[in-house]
């Protein structure tokens, strides 16, 4: 089985990445964002060579890690079905840290951090629905530590992730959305 990680040639991406091939043994599904399998391999590799040298990457490349040339925005992750009936029934555990930090663009802002964590959340159903998800993970914001939750607390997101319009909103007492 393994982790499925967005986020992954990004900052904490990369370092997140970095601390699951050295210190676990878990295969990682890593979603990139490329048009060309040459060129995932490229960004992950400029993402990562802070923390490896190439041939320790290469290594890592060619026996734990799996690319899956996708965007995180687009219906499941803009995968063919048969790529992501892999992704799914590989995966056992979730790291979500993709992010836009674009105050200059609202709508990328809107599709990277609400659409992109919908469809992840999404995937997270699907895993827990056919086999059972053992870890769902996902940074919070200013600085708060990560957080897991079960599949079963992420129900009212997998509702609102499934309905065709009308807005999300997350229960009150849902302590991610409380004012600071």
């Amino acid at each position: 089985m393994a982790i499925f990680v967005t986020g992954s040639t990004g900052y904490l991406g990369s370092y997140l990445v970095a601390g699951l091939l050295r210190e676990h043994r878990e295969s990682l599904n890593l979603l990139v964002r490329a048009s060309s399998k040459q060129e995932a391999r490229e960004r992950l590799w400029r993402s990562l060579q802070l923390h490896f040298d190439f041939p320790e990457f290469f290594d890592y490349l060619n026996s734990r890690v799996h690319i899956f040339r996708g965007d995180l925005t687009s219906l499941r992750f803009g995968l063919p079905e048969e790529d992501y009936v892999v992704l799914a029934d590989s995966t056992d555990s979730i790291i979500h840290c993709a992010a836009s930090l674009n105050r200059k663009s609202e709508k990328q802002c809107l599709n990277v951090n609400l659409r992109g964590s919908l469809e992840v959340i999404q995937l997270a159903r699907r895993v827990h629905d056919r086999k059972g998800l053992r870890r769902w993970c996902y940074p919070l914001m200013e600085g708060r530590p990560l957080e897991a939750r079960a599949p079963r607390e992420l129900d009212w997101s997998a509702q609102a992730a499934r309905a065709s319009a009308g807005p999300v909103s997350a229960p009150p007492s849902d302590p991610l959305w409380r004012s600071s």
